[in-house]
């Protein structure tokens, strides 16, 4: 995002929450720039999720076009741990969901399943020497709670009526991207990013060149673009911008 003129939100005390708004939401958006250089984690990411939906944002143009920034930002963090060879981190953007819970039929409160363990695993003592598949589906039933990030973020935005349906499209495009290529580095027997390098290295130009084009590779141009239309937005609503329908304002 560029700077915008701190004289824009020199409005009379009339426009007092107009003045907490836009400069709440530049200052949000400021951090969401500091972020797609460090890429947090998976938590820093939910975060900064949960702060943005605490806020009040009158012009939903803005706040859609904060929201994908975000979405953005998580879909680069997935798409980097997937170049990197560290799949579970990508898979736990992607797919993995946050929270489930398994309801054991007789019990009074259901269990937590642990992320990163197998049903069958974790419930290894009472599943004894029965098959773990069979008594699952017989003794037990899942509720996913908390969705995985991307996920969760690609259904708030197909909410909004005023993301262009293009958008959309290409971010399902690019979440797809992400998942095949945790796919294909897999197939491949690549288990980290030094393996990965070495075999980029040790190929022909046409091999590494093969290798190279099953990776995301994702740059911020998007995230950038965003942050700009919101500039634009904020310094002339009456701008249109490339990603949503609607140039009027729309307020909540």
């Amino acid at each position: 995002m560029h700077a915008v003129p701190r004289s824009v939100f020199r409005e009379e005390s009339c426009q007092g929450e107009f003045f907490n708004d836009q400069t709440g939401l530049l200052a949000f958006n400021r951090q969401l720039d500091q972020g797609i250089q460090r890429l947090p984690n998976e938590g820093c990411l939910a975060r900064r999720l949960e702060e943005f939906m605490g806020m009040q944002v009158e012009d939903q143009r803005l706040y859609w076009l904060t929201l994908a920034r975000i979405t953005e930002l998580v879909l680069k963090n997935a798409g980097d741990c997937a170049d990197n060879c560290e799949f579970q981190a990508a898979g736990d953007l992607l797919a993995n969901p946050r929270r489930i819970e398994i309801c054991l039929y007789g019990a009074s409160q259901p269990v937590v399943k642990h992320r990163h363990r197998s049903l069958s695993n974790q419930f290894a003592q009472l599943i004894g020497d029965a098959d773990p598949v069979a008594w699952l589906s017989r003794k037990s039933v899942p509720h996913i709670r908390t969705k995985a990030l991307l996920p969760h973020l690609r259904q708030l935005l197909a909410s909004s009526a005023l993301l262009r349906s293009d958008y959309l499209v290409d971010l399902d495009r690019r979440m797809c991207r992400v998942a095949d290529t945790v796919a294909f580095l897999m197939s491949g027997q690549i288990a980290d990013s030094a393996e990965l390098l070495f075999r980029i290295r040790a190929a022909d130009p046409e091999g590494a060149a093969f290798i190279q084009a099953n990776l995301c590779l994702f740059n911020h141009d998007i995230f950038d673009a965003m942050g700009s239309d919101i500039d634009a937005l904020i310094l002339d609503d009456r701008c249109s911008g490339a990603f949503l329908y609607h140039s009027a304002p729309v307020r909540a």
